[in-house]
């Protein structure tokens, strides 16, 4: 098993694939001469290419909505979320100051290691099949943000309870369950000290979301 069993695409090229999941940590402390950093500049670009033309093409709004809509979805928070559906904590290789302190499963480290898999999977193949493995994951969050009006549900849920002045709004974690590289993080969010929805996420912010989300239903 390997990363590209996880997302469904054998790799041509073997060495793309481990450069992909080599952070500069690793490839530091073993003097190796190649790290995921070069895959991930351009599997960032052809992260913008993609979602860049489907909201194009999917929605008539303006330059800038268009910006702030691409931005949500293809934020670091996005990308992490991504990166533990699929496990890549498994398969990334980090060095022993970075393992001390969790780094296979921080925000940051995960979110590159996509950009840098998508990188290498279109070197490897070509921007249609890097689209047809990316795009499935980032339209959830594209047609979310368009029908909240640019607003995640932790800015709408702030906006309604604050309506009629500040109150004291808090994001509690109250259980995790599962091994390390398929974590399930349950959140409950309470106002003035009162629950007012949970939600569950492979994160801790999507289960703060999903928090608020369940709280702005209710």
């Amino acid at each position: 098993m390997n990363v590209g069993d996880r997302i469904g695409y054998k790799f041509k090229n073997e060495k793309l694939m481990d450069e992909a999941m080599t952070h500069t940590s690793y490839a530091n402390e073993h003097k190796l001469k190649y790290n995921n950093e070069r895959l991930e500049f351009l599997g960032d670009a052809v992260l913008e290419l993609i979602s860049s033309e489907y909201i194009y093409n999917a929605y008539k709004i303006p330059e800038g909505e268009m910006t702030k809509t691409r931005a949500f979805a293809v934020c670091e928070k996005t990308l992490a979320s991504i990166a533990n559906r699929y496990g890549f904590s498994d398969f990334l290789k980090v060095g022993k100051s970075e393992l001390k302190q969790n780094g296979k499963y921080r925000d940051s480290i995960l979110a590159d290691s996509v950009e840098a898999t998508l990188g290498a999977v279109f070197l490897d193949s070509d921007l249609e099949t890097a689209k047809s493995h990316i795009l499935p994951e980032l339209i959830p969050y594209i047609e979310e943000y368009v029908k909240n009006g640019g607003k995640d549900y932790k800015t709408m849920l702030q906006e309604k309870l604050q309506v009629h002045g500040d109150v004291k709004i808090e994001y509690r974690l109250i259980a995790e369950r599962g091994p390390d590289h398929l974590k399930v993080f349950d959140v409950e969010v309470l106002c003035n000290d009162k629950v007012l929805g949970q939600g569950e996420g492979k994160s801790k912010k999507e289960a703060e979301m999903n928090a608020a989300k369940d709280a702005l239903n209710k």
